[in-house]
Formats: C-alpha cells, sequence, structure tokens
C-alpha cells in the first residue's frame, strides 16, 4: 500500500495482487495467528490513575455505519465509566488499513485506540499489503458479534435458502451477488458461501454497503450477504426476501430464518467488533480499559441498543478477543482463496 507525506497508506493506490495460492494463503493464516499469540506484559506504569486526559477512539469507516454507531456508544459509555472524554474519530479508506496504521504507529499510552471489526486484524492483511503488523496491535475486549444476512430481491423464484441454491445452479454463470467491496466481509462471506454450495455466479463490488443495499432492493443485482444492521433495517421492504444467516445459530432477532449451516454443515462467518490498543500499552491501562468495557457491554440499554442493528452484545478479556482472532483466520483464509484474492 502506497504512503501519502504524513505517512498514511494511499486507498486510492492500493493494489492487489491475484491468483493465491493454497500454500501462501496457509501461510498468511498462520503468520496472523502466530502474531496474536503474545499480549503486552504487566507493566510497572500504574492504571490505576488512567486515563488523566482525554481518549481518542479512531473508527476506520465513515460516519453512519455499524462500526461508527456502536464506536460511538461505547465512547460515550467510557467516558462516564471512566471520568474523562473519549473522543470518536473517523479515519475511513482502505477498508480500516489507514486508521488501523495510525493506531499501530501511536504511543502505547492508552491515549489512542481503535474500534475495529475482523476486517482489521483479518481479511484485510490478507488481501492487501498493509503499513502495520498483528504484533502492532494489543487486543483490548470484543464488545459486539455480528452476522452477515444473505437476502435476496422478491422476484428471485425462491422462498428458502435450499430453492434459492437449486435456482442459481440451474443457471451457472449468469446470476450475480453485489458486495460492499472487493475483498469486504460481505464479499468473503459470499464467496466462501458461493464456493461450497458448488454454485457459479458473478461478484459485482460496490463502494459500501449501503449502495449494494439500494441496488439489491432495486433489483439490479439478486443477492447480497449485507451486514446485520444494514439488512434488519429492511427487513420489513416486501422487495427483499432474507432467507439465511451465516452465524453457527439462528439470530434471536430472526428465530424464523435459518442459518447457512443448516443447509451447508460446518458453515459459519461472523465478524467481530472491538476495542484494540497499540503493542506495548501497559498491562494496567489494558486492564482498566477491558474491565470498563466489560461492564459497559452488560449494561441492558447497551444490549438492547446492540440488537436494534442485530449485533449481539459480548464481553471477553484480552486473552479471549486474541483467541477469538486466531480461530477466525482459517476461516477467512479458505474464503480469500475462494474469491481469488490474497498476496
Amino acid at each position: 500500500m502506497n504512503t501519502d507525506r504524513s505517512g498514511c497508506p494511499d486507498p486510492g493506490k492500493a493494489g492487489r495482487a491475484r491468483a493465491v495460492s493454497t500454500a501462501a494463503v496457509a501461510g498468511i493464516a498462520a503468520g496472523c495467528a502466530l502474531a496474536l499469540a503474545a499480549l503486552p506484559e504487566a507493566n510497572a506504569q500504574p492504571g490505576a490513575t488512567y486515563p488523566v486526559k482525554p481518549v481518542t477512539l479512531v473508527l476506520p469507516f465513515a460516519p453512519g455505519g455499524t462500526i461508527d454507531i456502536q464506536g460511538r456508544l461505547l465512547a460515550s459509555g467510557l467516558s462516564a465509566r471512566l471520568g474523562q472524554p473519549f473522543m470518536p474519530r473517523n479515519m475511513p479508506g482502505a477498508t480500516g488499513a489507514i486508521a488501523t496504521e495510525y493506531v499501530a504507529r501511536s504511543a502505547p499510552d492508552g491515549y489512542t485506540l481503535l474500534f475495529g471489526s475482523s476486517a482489521q486484524t483479518t481479511s484485510v492483511p490478507m488481501v492487501d499489503k498493509v503499513n502495520y503488523r498483528l504484533e502492532d496491535l494489543a487486543p483490548v475486549s470484543a464488545s459486539g458479534r455480528g452476522a452477515m444476512i444473505l437476502a435476496i430481491h422478491s422476484q428471485v423464484p425462491a422462498k428458502t435458502l435450499k430453492e434459492f441454491v437449486d435456482h442459481a445452479r440451474s443457471m451457472p454463470g449468469k446470476l450475480n451477488f453485489g458486495s460492499p467491496g472487493e475483498g469486504s466481509v460481505g464479499h468473503l462471506v459470499a464467496a466462501l458461501f458461493v464456493a461450497r454450495a458448488g454454485l457459479n455466479m458473478v461478484h459485482v463490488p460496490y463502494k459500501g454497503g449501503g449502495p449494494a443495499m439500494v441496488d439489491l432492493l432495486g433489483g439490479q443485482i439478486p443477492m447480497l450477504f449485507g451486514n446485520s444492521g444494514e439488512v434488519m433495517a429492511n427487513a420489513k421492504s416486501d422487495r427483499i426476501r432474507i432467507i439465511a444467516v451465516s452465524t453457527a445459530q439462528r439470530m434471536r432477532q430472526l428465530p424464523n430464518i435459518p442459518t447457512v449451516a443448516e443447509l451447508l454443515p460446518g458453515f459459519e462467518m461472523t465478524a467481530w467488533q472491538g476495542t484494540l490498543a497499540p503493542a506495548r500499552t501497559p498491562r494496567a491501562i489494558i486492564d482498566t480499559l477491558s474491565t470498563a468495557i466489560q461492564a459497559l457491554s452488560k449494561e441492558p440499554a447497551v444490549i438492547e441498543r446492540l440488537e436494534q442493528f442485530g449485533v449481539e452484545s459480548t464481553t471477553t478479556t484480552p486473552e479471549q478477543m486474541a483467541a477469538i482472532i486466531r480461530a477466525e483466520q482459517p476461516v477467512y483464509a479458505e474464503a480469500v482463496k475462494a474469491a481469488g484474492l490474497g498476496r
């Protein structure tokens, strides 16, 4: 990824290599897993007085999306709990790589944090060359986990997942599917689904989930794996039909919608949302933040707010968050290969 004078990557010049080999993808996944094996060690600096000044919470996407909404909710809650302002700062570009590099290069003092998702630690480093390493980041706490929801246009002659798969198999190469962008989580989930279902479909990338949803609603694309927030907002529309979710269990908000795994056993691909700090941040500060985030994630008002966007509120320690990231590496590696991406 190229950089501008500030040292931040220029998303307009980011390139992608194609036709990654199985061995290369496996190597990427193994490297990612090893990179997250170590968490910051305990440090002599005390965390009891942290924070003593405002904290910047960097959000890797533009305002209005699911990450932005969750990040601002977190910032407000942490401000109230820890007694200093936690100030959201949107820094979009390169699927979050710009924001992630900025945080990775920041002082490890707890005053610059990243609220991101699986994309920044897993899918983006597998697809693009980025100017940060996973060992440059320290997991703090995952506070949300969201499904990708499979929706089709209402004019598609299918009412169930199986009927859609049968329909797509009868039209090899003639149906397309949309995504929020090449290499996005939505693209990778769809590519993995298409591969495991034995389908031949054409990918149509958009510049974000919003434009992709607009075209699904308009019938320009027949299928979309959208994030839970964007799809749930249109769940009552008679122009789309929700037929499956990517989680291992059915969503509480959509109890009558089956999982993909009910047709394709073993299929599960979700995205977490959570907080990371620069590596070498004192462990006492990491623990202060993690404890506060875990308490906030258990508040009924927060749980209810996240559920409105189809996000499950979660509580994890730094070690548990690192384990979640390690566990998703092989699945994302398979999806990257299925999408024909990689480096």
